[in-house]
Parts: structure tokens; C-alpha cells; sequence
């Protein structure tokens, strides 16, 4: 029972906030009927925090949608190492003033929270996702409802399940709409689908996003670039328009930077200079390797590392986009970015956005 304890006690400070049956007083506002497609944008960090820029880049570009991370469900470790599944990671509200009010310019924004499923976790509780689910939907609908999230018209799953785990996958996704029922949220539900999951079944939800982004395995030392690759999405579009679940396409606008360690992946990181010529020389048009005699303690790497930059390039990603709207035929979809981060999102003009959306 340790499992079960375990996720409730997470859930116990925001309990109080949910009364029985549809007389609850949660206030989450249905979100406009999603035929009209809408400029939208992933936000993905642990703290929802906007700052001027990203205020500024939300207004030009007419976004009209923020797909927002909760939190993920992970399986850990506890205290008396016994395995776990438990939220992790949880979203950390700072956009209310002093009495919680949220910044009025949020208030015309639609917003659909997202919650990451980990295989592990997934497979662990195989056989329980009707328990699994009403944890999942009670606890995204204490955090709205605290935080006064507006215009919540949706619950979105973000899982990479596979052949093994779709059974118990579906049923998660057939728990979850069933408890979002009982509540009586005005919510639809939406899943992730990824372009391997294109040639599956359909998941029991009412839309869906591909993800088109992580095209590449990022781990593969020869990767040119794992983010995105117009030879790595050909294969699959093929399926698009036959698919039978409505779909909106997300698009990439991040970079990182991937450690190679004798041709083993070793971490993603960000921010390393790899300009800097006393610590890197460049052995392809992104890849750096760290010389045998150099001053690592500002890196933490070790001699002959090999650094991988990658980026969401404005060629690849409109490349990718006309391939995409080829193959989807007329079916009307939004577009989405992923994700919000001022310090990514300098790397494209406001044309090239305008473009992409």
C-alpha cells in the first residue's frame, strides 16, 4: 500500500478544495470549441514565471493557447528505498500578486495542462489506472482551481508508450475522461502522439499533437541533429491524413548541447562555450571536442569529450512544416511551439515565427 500512501499524502495540502459531485465551486471555464485553429505555445519548466519578453512575444505573435506542465509522474525511490510512483517535479505558480490574483494578461489566454507519464511509472501501475487516473485529474484540478488557471478546456497526457504499454495506456486514457466526468470539468482530453505511434491504434482521447520534434536518437553519436531532421519525418507523414484523431502539430524552437563520452551519451546540458578555443577544437560543423590538456573546472567535462550543439534551425523547421501541411490535406489544425523561453526564442525573427505558425 506504500504506493498508494505515497501519492495521496502529495495530494492531502490541495484536498479541501474539491467538494462531492458538480457543486463544486472550482472555477475552470470552458475553453472556446477547438475547430477554430489558434496560435499556440508549450511552456515547459518547473516554475510558471513570464517574464517582459515572453509577455511581449505572446502578444505579438496572437498566441492564443499555453499547453502547460504540471507535473511529471515518475517512478522513485523512497526514504526505505522502496519504488514509488509519485508526482515529481511539480509546477510552481509565481504569475498572482500578493492576494493570488493572476496577472490580467493571462486572463484571455486558454490554457491546457499537460502531465508526463514515465514508462516506469506507467508499467508499474498496470492494473490500476482507474486509481492512477483520478489522482492524475483531482490533483491537475486542485492545482487550476488554486492557482485560478483561466479558460481550462483541456487535460493533455505526454506518454512514448509503445506495443507493450498501449493496453494500459488506452485504459489510462478511458479512466482519466471518465473521472474528468464525474467532476463534471469542462475539460476535453488530449494526447501527445508521437511519429512512431502514427502506425498504432488511435488513443481513446478526443484530439491529439504530434510532436514533431526528437525526430533523431539523440543519443546516437552520429546524429547530425536529434532535434529535428527532414529525413527522419519523411517516413512517417505518409499516415497523417488517414489518421483517424484530429491532430494540431507541434514544432520545435529550443537547442541544447549534448555530451559525448567515448562515443557514449553523457548528458545534455546548456550554456557551454564552445568558441572558446583553449578548452575546444571543432571537429564538424557542430561538434567539439575537448583538447587533452585543457582547464575544465568552469565545464565539468573530461579531456577529448565531444560536445554536440544542436538547434531548432528556422531552414529545418519550415522545411519540416510544408511537409507536414502536404500530407495533412485540408484538416484544419493549430500549430504550437515548443516551447516559451525568451532566451531560445531570439534565435528566430518575428517573420520566421509568423512563418512557423
Amino acid at each position: 500500500m506504500h504506493l498508494i500512501h505515497r501519492f495521496i499524502l502529495t495530494l492531502s495540502a490541495l484536498a479541501a478544495l474539491m467538494l462531492p459531485g458538480c457543486s463544486h465551486e472550482v472555477s475552470l471555464q470552458p475553453a472556446a470549441t477547438r475547430e477554430a485553429p489558434v496560435n499556440s505555445i508549450y511552456y515547459w519548466k518547473t516554475v510558471f514565471s513570464l517574464d517582459s519578453a515572453e509577455y511581449d512575444f505572446i502578444q505579438r505573435h496572437d498566441i492564443g493557447q499555453i499547453y502547460l506542465r504540471m507535473f511529471d509522474v515518475c517512478k522513485v525511490k523512497d526514504v526505505s528505498h522502496r519504488w514509488s510512483v509519485v508526482p515529481n517535479a511539480t509546477m510552481r505558480f509565481q504569475e498572482c500578486d500578493s492576494a493570488g490574483v493572476p496577472d490580467p494578461r493571462l486572463s484571455d489566454l486558454k490554457f491546457t495542462p499537460v502531465v508526463y507519464i514515465t514508462l516506469d511509472a506507467l508499467r508499474d501501475m498496470a492494473g490500476r489506472e482507474d486509481f492512477l487516473a483520478e489522482l492524475i485529474v483531482e490533483r491537475v484540478a486542485n492545482m487550476c482551481s488554486y492557482n485560478r488557471l483561466p479558460n481550462v478546456g483541456a487535460l493533455q497526457l505526454d506518454c512514448d508508450w509503445t506495443g507493450t504499454t498501449e493496453q494500459s495506456y488506452f485504459a489510462l486514457c478511458r479512466e482519466v475522461k471518465k473521472k474528468i466526468r464525474s467532476l463534471c470539468l469542462p475539460w476535453k482530453l488530449s494526447s501527445t502522439i508521437r511519429l512512431h505511434q502514427l502506425s498504432r491504434a488511435v488513443p481513446p482521447v478526443d484530439h491529439g499533437v504530434l510532436m514533431v520534434y526528437n525526430t533523431g536518437l539523440f543519443s546516437d553519436p552520429d546524429a547530425i541533429n536529434s532535434i529535428l531532421s527532414l529525413d527522419d519525418v519523411r517516413p512517417y507523414v505518409g499516415k497523417l491524413n488517414s489518421y483517424m484523431l484530429p491532430l494540431d502539430i507541434a514544432y520545435p524552437v529550443y537547442g541544447w548541447q549534448l555530451i559525448f563520452r567515448h562515443r557514449q551519451f553523457a548528458g545534455i546540458a546548456t550554456g557551454i562555450d564552445v568558441t572558446d578555443s583553449s578548452v575546444f577544437e571543432q571537429e564538424t560543423p557542430n561538434t567539439y571536442r575537448v583538447k587533452w590538456n585543457a582547464s575544465l573546472r568552469a565545464y565539468g567535462l573530461r579531456p577529448y569529450d565531444v560536445v554536440r550543439n544542436e538547434l531548432s534551425s528556422y531552414s529545418d523547421v519550415i522545411s519540416v512544416r510544408q511537409l507536414i501541411e502536404e500530407n495533412l490535406g485540408k484538416r484544419p489544425h493549430s500549430n504550437i511551439l515548443y516551447h516559451l523561453d525568451s532566451s531560445l526564442l531570439t534565435n528566430f525573427s518575428d517573420d520566421e515565427i509568423d512563418s512557423i505558425y
